[in-house]
């Protein structure tokens, strides 16, 4: 497997990417495009693009944000309301994954924000079919989330006939720079069936676990002549900010007294604070399909930003990537599944690059990026540590104790 010379991102990350002939991965080098943009430039574009959407008379809403309660959404609402003078609706998928400190999150958003918020609650019943349906079919038991956020939201902005929707940063760009940021790419459709949904839709799931077309409304996406009517269109704020999750996450901390949560298998306590599984048993998944966690993703984050050098990703992804998640049992109950059941749904789905049976028939590693340490390349693509004193990461998190997902 070949892994980026300068970050830990391997060639089989789900989204797709490409190495140079320093063997520097195009997420890296899309990151570089930072430095020389005008940022304060890029900030006043957004200004008049967002003007033209401003509702004339005060009488409807100018935009529509998703938010789920975690440390990026609600950047996106300080933007929107303190920075651009918008007066968002913002709109909640409750995907019934929910940790107590994303619930007190996302209520203190509402209320240090003022801003009307909508939540949408789907069945219980359906929403554990779902989460038992999709790990079958593609070994994604959050499928439901990805879903819900991204179709909820844009329901609401052509039910509402918002035609302005806001949207953070885009992984494709930011994490394996699929578009370059001269791209200024925008919210699509397309986009939202390829990559964040894996390709699937609602119909998949029709008389899957018993469920049916009426039980799937929720994540039936309005069609083209809808959105056409309303004129929906998405931006990415990351085109016109600097934007940083730590940065961001650092602001609401000092400002609106965002807390964090220490997840058991990476070192940033600040992303996927709302969610009991992104940074744990749904990773997991992840590590088993394609040899990498979340660990790597947040380090290949802080190397790029000269926080920490790619020794101390290294560590990172040594201490975190692939250990048994400290949640797991809490999806095992949520699913009904035993570890067994729950890890055979990706047996078939493990990259044969990464993963190989031994002669006991046990999966094992192949190869890692740890045995892709160092080099003459890795040197030749290093980054100066640049902002070594912005690598700790502060606690905020609150002494009670978390014992299973918060329902509301």
């Amino acid at each position: 497997m070949q892994y980026c010379t300068r970050c830990l991102y391997p060639a089989n990350h789900p989204y797709g990417m490409f190495f140079d002939d320093d063997g520097v991965c195009s997420g890296c080098r899309v990151d570089e495009e930072r430095k020389n943009i005008d940022w304060t430039e890029r900030f006043e574009a957004l200004k008049e693009l967002v003007a033209k959407y401003r509702s004339k008379d005060g009488s409807n809403y100018d935009c529509v944000i998703g938010a789920s309660g975690g440390k990026d959404s609600q950047y996106i609402v300080h933007v929107a309301k303190n920075l651009l003078g918008l007066n968002p609706l913002v709109v909640t998928y409750n995907h019934q994954f929910n940790t107590a400190a994303g619930i007190r999150n996302l209520q203190r958003m509402v209320k240090e924000f003022d801003v009307d918020h909508l939540r949408f609650t789907q069945k219980p019943s359906v929403v554990r079919r779902m989460a038992r349906a999709a790990m079958t079919m593609m070994g994604d038991f959050c499928w439901h989330c990805h879903a819900g956020i991204t179709t909820y939201t844009i329901q609401i902005a052509v039910k509402f006939k918002i035609p302005l929707v806001l949207f953070g940063e885009s992984g494709l760009q930011d994490m394996v720079g699929m578009f370059s940021r001269e791209d200024m790419m925008e919210w699509t459709k397309k986009v939202r069936n390829e990559h964040g949904l894996r390709g699937f839709s609602w119909k998949d799931f029709v008389g899957f676990e018993g469920l049916t077309e009426r039980d799937l409304l929720p994540y039936v996406y309005p069609d083209d002549a809808e959105l056409e009517a309303v004129g929906v269109r998405g931006l990415y704020l990351s085109n016109f900010i600097s934007w940083s999750g730590k940065r961001n996450a650092e602001f609401l901390i000092e400002k609106h007294g965002f807390e964090t949560r220490r997840p058991s298998l990476s070192h940033n306590c600040y992303s996927n604070v709302e969610c009991w599984h992104c940074s744990g048993a749904h990773d997991y998944l992840k590590f088993l399909k394609f040899g990498f966690g979340r660990a790597t993703d947040h380090a290949v984050a802080d190397i790029r930003a000269g926080r920490i050098s790619r020794e101390q990703g290294l560590e990172l992804v040594r201490r975190y990537d692939g250990k048994r998640p400290g949640d797991l049992d809490v999806i095992l109950e949520f699913l009904g599944m035993t570890e067994a059941e729950f890890v055979a749904c990706v047996d078939d789905m493990r990259d044969p690059d990464v993963w190989e049976r031994d002669g006991q028939g046990l999966w094992v590693q192949r190869d890692s990026v740890l045995n892709h340490a160092s080099g003459p390349a890795v040197e030749k693509a290093r980054l100066p540590l640049a902002n070594a004193r912005e690598a700790a990461y502060r606690d905020n998190q609150s002494d009670e104790p978390e014992t299973g997902h918060v329902f509301m």
